[in-house]
């Protein structure tokens, strides 16, 4: 597992042969390993297709994440996103979501592309949308995902029918390559991405009675920080996703 003459660096994400993290820590003399905390599981879809089949009932769409998108693609099966979408209040979460649904539906319009998280794309919301607030927006999401941007929504006087379609659970080899890298004393250093890389820890440090004094512990977004702080994890350092080498600095200090 990973160079032994190296600082090795825990990175739980899934990894990916592009991924611009492994090649910015290899350059600095650091040893990335990729350990992927989660998979997600798709569920409610039926749910979700009925709403989905009648657009007439709301004021638009939020897609929180690409994953948001895959679940409502997979709850359509092989029909179309009903025309009547492109005409209403439509939202994505970033650059990534927001491309992910204009290629899924056939360049579906949805404003988002430069929002970096939830209160950027609810402030967003509120420029745009008007006055007029009678009809509910659509938000399919998962679990721990959309939920500080519904609460902010509802504040703000809209009507959410928040859909939980997919939720995450630990993936099924995290336990024994996590149980790996604690054998040969990898993991001084751990890189947290997401509240679901925090959900599958906690549990795992829980179990195999896992000391985390004196462990290197950076929470990636804001989003995992919090997570991190609800689940009694302190964070020695936050850094946005972008900013690897700020990453790199906080792992080396």
């Amino acid at each position: 597992m990973g160079d032994r003459n190296k600082q090795p660096v825990i990175l739980l994400k899934v990894p990916s042969s592009d991924d611009f993290y492994g090649s910015a820590l290899r350059r600095h003399n650091l040893d990335p390993i990729f350990i992927t905390p989660s998979h997600f599981v798709f569920k409610n879809l039926k749910q979700l297709q009925a709403k989905l089949l009648v657009p007439h009932n709301y004021a638009g769409i939020i897609f929180a994440s690409p994953r948001c998108v895959q679940a409502v693609n997979e709850a359509l099966g092989k029909t179309a996103l009903p025309s009547c979408w492109r005409a209403l209040h439509n939202y994505s979460l970033g650059k990534n979501t927001h491309s992910a649904a204009w290629i899924t539906f056939q360049n579906l319009p949805t404003l988002g592309d430069h929002a970096v998280n939830a209160n950027n794309l609810c402030d967003l919301i509120v420029e745009t949308f008007g006055p007029k607030r009678d009809l509910p927006l659509l938000m399919p999401c998962g679990n721990g995902v959309g939920q500080t941007l519904r609460l902010r929504l509802v504040a703000q006087g809209f009507r959410v029918d928040a859909c939980e379609v997919y939720e995450s659970r630990s993936h099924p080899d995290f336990v024994n390559q996590m149980r790996h890298a604690l054998k040969f004393k990898r993991m001084e250093t751990i890189v947290f991405f997401g509240p679901s890389s925090v959900r599958s820890s906690l549990e795992f440090f829980g179990n195999y009675n896992v000391s985390l004094k004196d462990r290197k512990l950076i929470a990636v977004g804001s989003g995992t920080r919090k997570a991190m702080e609800e689940s009694g994890i302190q964070a020695d350092g936050v850094v946005n996703a972008a900013d690897v080498d700020h990453l790199i600095n906080i792992i080396k200090t």
